[in-house]
C-alpha cells in the first residue's frame, strides 16, 4: 500500500529546577526526535506487514537532591537557591544513524532455506587439493623436530646453530598451529561427515516428506553485540556542567577540583530474521524415501551439484570478498530458487540499535544560611551528584518478496507466478500488493 512518514513532537527539560532570589530557574528545553516510516495495510485486523523504519532521539536527566543554600540573608530579596542540581546532557559531535540491511536479508534466507544442503562435499572435494601440502608440512615439522630440537648437544652443534633453532621456533610453531587448525581439523571433520552422510540425507529427506507443502517457520539471530568505552571530558570543572549556574560563586564549596566527570558511550545492535517457508517437491509425495530413487535431490543436499556458489567458495579470498558483499550467499539463493519451488509466506529482516550517551557529575554546595562576618554556613556541606543521558533509537524491517530480497512482483515470470498460485499465496494474502 501506500508508503508513509509520521513524525510526533517530542522534546524534554523546560522545567523549573528550583528558584534564585525568587526567579525560577528553568532547565534548558532540548528538542528530540520520534518518526517512523511505514506503509499502510488494510485492516483490522491487520494481518500483514511491510517496510518499517522508527528513529528516536531523546534526553533524560536524573537531578540530584533538593538543598536550600544562601549567601546572603540580609539582602532584599535574599541570595538564596532553593532546589536541584543538573548536569547538561552529551551530544556527539556527529550524531549516529543506522546501519544498512543491505546483503543482510540474503543471509537469513540462506541460512534459513528448507532445502539447504546438509554437507556441502563439492568444496571437500576441490579442498583434497592442499591434502598433498598439508602432509607435506606435516612430515617436514617432524623432521625439524628430530633434527634440530631445542636441546643443545655440543658433539653435533654449534653455539651459533642453537641461536638459529631459537629464533625459527616461533616460525615452526605458527606453521604447524595454521596446518592444524585450518588443514587436520576440518579434514578430520568433513571425513566424519562423509561417514555419516547416509542418515543425514533420509532424516533430511523425511523431513522434507513430512513438511511438503506445509509452512515451516524459521527465527534465527544474524549479528548481536555492542561495546561500552568512556568519552574524556574537555571541562576544567563541573561548575561548567552542572546548573542552574547563577553567577554566585559563594554558593559552592571547595573540592570541585580535580574535575569528577564522567561520560561514556554505549552501543547495543541485534540483527534477526524471520520468515515462514513452504515449498511442493512432487516427488516426495508418494514412494519409499531411498536414496536412489531421490538422486537429484540427494546430490543437492549434499553439495555435489556444483552450483555456482561452490565455485565461488573454491575461488582463492573470496571468503574475504563475502565480509562486505556476501557474494556467496546471493549465488546459492539465485540457484535454489531456480531449481526448487521454494517461496516464502513472508520474510523479514529486522535490526534494532541503540546508542546512549551518559554524562554524570556531581559538586560540592553548602547549605543553610551563610553567615556574613564570618563566612560560615549554617549547614553541612551537600554533595550533589547528577546525571543526563542523550539516546539515539534505531528499528528497521525489511520484507522480502516471496522469491527472496531484492526481487520485485514486476520481476516475476509465469512460471513463478503459477507456483505461488499451486502453494495459495497471492498479492491479497500476506503481500497484500506489488511492490517496486
Amino acid at each position: 500500500m501506500a508508503p508513509r512518514t509520521r513524525s510526533f513532537p517530542f522534546s524534554s527539560g523546560g522545567d523549573v529546577l528550583g528558584t534564585y532570589r525568587g526567579v525560577p530557574q528553568v532547565r534548558t528545553t532540548y528538542v528530540g526526535l520520534q518518526s517512523c516510516t511505514d506503509e499502510t495495510h488494510p485492516g483490522p485486523p491487520y494481518r500483514s506487514g511491510g517496510p518499517l523504519t522508527v528513529t528516536k532521539k531523546r534526553v533524560t536527566f536524573r537531578d540530584s537532591q533538593t538543598i536550600s543554600v544562601c549567601s546572603n540573608p540580609g539582602a532584599s530579596p535574599p541570595f538564596r537557591y532553593v532546589g536541584r542540581m543538573a548536569v547538561l546532557p552529551y551530544f556527539p559531535t556527529v550524531e549516529p544513524t543506522r546501519r544498512s540491511l543491505a546483503g543482510w536479508g540474503a543471509i537469513g534466507w540462506n541460512r534459513t532455506f528448507p532445502l539447504h544442503p546438509v554437507y556441502s562435499m563439492g568444496v571437500s572435494i576441490f579442498e583434497l587439493k592442499d591434502l598433498h601440502g598439508m602432509v607435506s608440512q606435516t612430515m617436514q615439522t617432524f623432521s625439524d623436530l628430530a633434527k634440530r630440537g631445542f636441546r643443545f648437544t655440543a658433539t653435533r652443534r654449534t653455539f651459533g646453530d642453537f641461536l638459529n633453532d631459537v629464533k625459527k621456533g616461533p616460525k615452526y610453531l605458527a606453521d604447524n598451529y595454521l596446518n592444524t587448525t585450518f588443514g587436520w581439523i576440518p579434514f578430520a571433520q568433513d571425513l566424519a561427515a562423509a561417514f555419516a552422510y547416509r542418515d543425514k540425507l533420509l532424516k533430511k529427506l523425511r523431513w522434507l516428506r513430512n513438511h511438503n507443502r506445509r509452512s515451516v517457520r524459521r527465527k534465527i539471530t544474524l549479528d548481536a553485540g555492542g561495546f561500552t568505552e568512556a568519552i574524556p571530558s574537555t571541562a576544567t570543572s563541573p561548575v561548567a556542567l552542572m546548573g542552574p549556574n547563577t553567577g554566585n560563586s559563594l554558593l559552592y564549596s571547595s573540592g570541585n577540583s580535580p574535575v569528577p566527570i564522567d561520560q561514556t558511550k554505549s552501543y547495543d545492535s541485534k540483527i534477526w530474521y524471520v520468515a515462514r517457508y513452504r515449498f511442493h517437491i512432487p516427488e516426495l509425495d508418494h514412494g519409499s524415501l531411498f536414496l536412489d530413487k531421490h538422486r537429484r535431490l540427494s546430490f543437492s543436499l549434499y553439495g555435489i551439484d556444483f552450483d555456482p556458489s561452490i565455485i565461488y567458495k573454491v575461488i582463492p579470498w573470496s571468503w574475504l570478498l563475502d565480509w562486505f558483499l556476501n557474494v556467496g550467499a546471493v549465488l546459492q539463493n539465485i540457484y535454489f530458487r531456480a531449481r526448487y519451488q521454494v517461496v516464502a509466506d513472508y520474510a523479514y529482516v529486522m535490526c534494532s540499535e541503540k546508542y546512549t550517551y551518559i554524562r554524570r557529575s556531581s559538586i560540592n554546595m553548602h547549605s543553610g544560611d551563610r553567615n556574613v562576618t564570618t563566612g560560615v554556613y549554617s549547614g553541612p556541606d551537600v554533595r550533589c551528584y547528577a546525571e543526563a543521558k542523550t539516546q539515539y533509537i534505531f528499528r528497521q524491517r525489511v520484507e522480502a518478496n516471496p522469491y527472496g530480497f531484492g526481487i520485485t512482483f514486476a520481476s516475476l515470470s509465469a512460471y513463478q507466478w503459477s507456483i505461488l498460485a499451486a502453494l495459495g499465496l497471492s498479492r491479497r494474502g500476506k503481500h497484500s500488493a506489488p511492490r517496486a
